[in-house]
């Protein structure tokens, strides 16, 4: 960075006043370029370290989506996995349910059959008893009918 001394010694007029003097005139071009110089040094440094920074944050971008791609085909996998568990497991108490219903079923059946079969014992010697009176009062008849 040039000095206060140096940015202010532009200003100066090239010669003395008054008359004309075997001198040389400052060449204004060539104190610009060396005043501007260094800032553009400078700027160009800041350049190259922005495109490095940008590339770093291009890459890292690249690493994190990669990674985040990874994360989510682990979670759906894991995810498929623990579904298919799931409908295993469902169908397993379903069946459970199932086989206890039947079972439950079955029992009421067997109740039900027991319990018929006590009132058809209980009501047989009566049927018996009607039956054979019944066809004994036949018998009956048509032996009269026979005679007759």
């Amino acid at each position: 960075m040039p000095r206060m001394r140096s940015f202010l010694e532009r200003f100066r007029p090239a010669g003395a006043p008054g008359a004309a003097a075997a001198a040389v005139p400052a060449d204004r071009r060539v104190e610009l370029a060396a005043e501007l110089e260094p800032v553009f040094a400078m700027l160009t440094e800041a350049e190259n370290g922005r495109r490095l920074l940008l590339e770093r944050a291009e890459q890292e971008a690249r690493q994190i989506r990669a990674d985040g791609r990874a994360q989510a085909a682990a979670l759906v996998s894991k995810a498929r996995t623990g579904a298919e568990t799931e409908r295993t497991t469902a169908a397993a108490r379903i069946q459970e349910a199932g086989a206890a219903r039947d079972a439950g079923l079955i029992n009421d059946a067997r109740k039900e059959a027991a319990a018929i079969r006590r009132r058809a014992a209980t009501r047989l010697p009566d049927l018996a008893a009607e039956a054979v009176g019944s066809v004994r009062g036949l018998a009956t008849e048509q032996e009269r009918g026979a005679d007759a």
